[in-house]
């Protein structure tokens, strides 16, 4: 493989979402037809879920032909991985109070759901009241 040493994380990485990836076209293209004909086997089931399986071991074969063996992918997946050294990781108190706002939202959220609601109830028996078209 072009410059296995280097990169070697970022490579594997990128081929388990790629196997992930696979596995969810399968599953997801295989599992309705499974399900439906799940009390009557038939051998179309059988003939789609291998197609499925060589359809998902393709993409597998793919991601791992393109991230290890293409010069270019392998450069650009090294330099990501060299990027992603240099990050700056958010630190406890960031994560902390991107928390704090996200528990704010939720709150202001619901009090403008209860007013909304409230402002709702009370048009409804206005209308009802006057013997409107509700």
């Amino acid at each position: 493989m072009y410059k296995w040493p280097e990169g070697r994380v970022i490579r594997i990485v990128c081929f388990i979402v790629a196997a992930v990836i696979a596995t969810d076209i399968g599953w997801g293209a295989a599992y309705p037809d499974i399900h439906t004909y799940l009390g009557d086997p038939k051998l179309n089931i059988l003939l789609r879920g291998i197609f499925y399986s060589l359809a998902t071991l393709a993409v597998i074969v793919f991601a791992l032909v393109a991230v290890g063996f293409k010069p270019a992918s392998v450069d650009f997946l090294i330099e990501v991985e060299q990027e992603m050294i240099k990050v700056e990781w958010p630190t406890k108190n960031l994560v902390r109070n991107t928390f704090i706002i996200a528990i704010v939202i939720v709150v202001v959220a619901g009090l403008i759901f209860l007013v909304n609601s409230a402002l709702f109830a009370l048009l409804v028996d206005g209308v009802k009241t006057m013997g409107g078209w509700l």
